[in-house]
């Protein structure tokens, strides 16, 4: 099994400057991400605060006032949905971010966003779905590769989550959790590739990756 998400890969919303679409993973390029409404700056301001705080009620507020001034804000039913799945409103959540797609279809971290929803749902096809797309729209993004690699494994096409750990490593060496993943895929080898998955689970624990045993137990085998 790949190690579950950490909340530390949980989104949060984005402020006017830089604008950053949910899940915040990569900046994506001014332009295609848009920006939220005019002269919403205070409002803005006042949504990453009260999410920060997790102050669902206000920030869904903020949000909800600003998409009154433009209702085909992609940007802010991004970060709206991104305050609907902390407060536990999945699907809200999902509304706001296909709704965000809709609106314009080159946010990829709106498409990441969906498809972890996707993943948590079950529906895994759709989350492919969903993965691939954000990495179209943004093939650099390597939380996006580490997210089609959990869901490549999910339906056991171990070679294509293989190439995209390595992928998301080869963009970020310094992602511990897509080390840590890809040491598992080694020990699932027939026979296992020891040493290779060695090097990265000691890679990912170097990153902040918690211990654990089962994998140290099997590095020991």
């Amino acid at each position: 099994m790949v190690k579950p998400l950490p909340t530390a890969e949980t989104p949060a919303p984005a402020t006017p400057a830089p604008a950053a679409p949910v899940p915040a993973i990569n900046m994506a390029a001014p332009g295609v991400t848009g920006e939220l409404p005019a002269n919403t700056t205070v409002l803005a301001q006042r949504a990453a605060t009260a999410f920060g705080e997790q102050k669902w009620e206000e920030a869904r507020a903020a949000y909800e006032e600003m998409l009154k001034m433009d209702a085909r804000n992609a940007l802010a039913w991004a970060n709206l949905g991104a305050v609907e799945q902390q407060a536990g409103k999945t699907q809200e959540a999902l509304d706001c971010f296909e709704k965000s797609v809709a609106i314009n279809p080159q946010l990829a971290q709106s498409w990441s966003a969906l498809g972890l929803i996707y993943s948590a749902n079950g529906d895994t096809y759709r989350a492919i779905s969903c993965f691939t797309r954000a990495i179209h729209e943004e093939p650099t993004d390597a939380r996006a590769h580490n997210y089609l690699a959990i869901a490549a494994k999910n339906l056991g096409w171990i070679d294509a989550a293989q190439t995209e750990l390595q992928r998301a490593i080869e963009l970020n060496p310094q992602y511990g959790i897509a080390n840590f993943n890809l040491a598992l895929l080694y020990l699932d080898q027939k026979p296992p590739a020891i040493e290779l998955a060695k090097r990265h689970y000691e890679k990912a624990i170097s990153l902040g990756v918690e211990k654990d045993e089962i994998v140290e137990r099997r590095l020991k085998e």
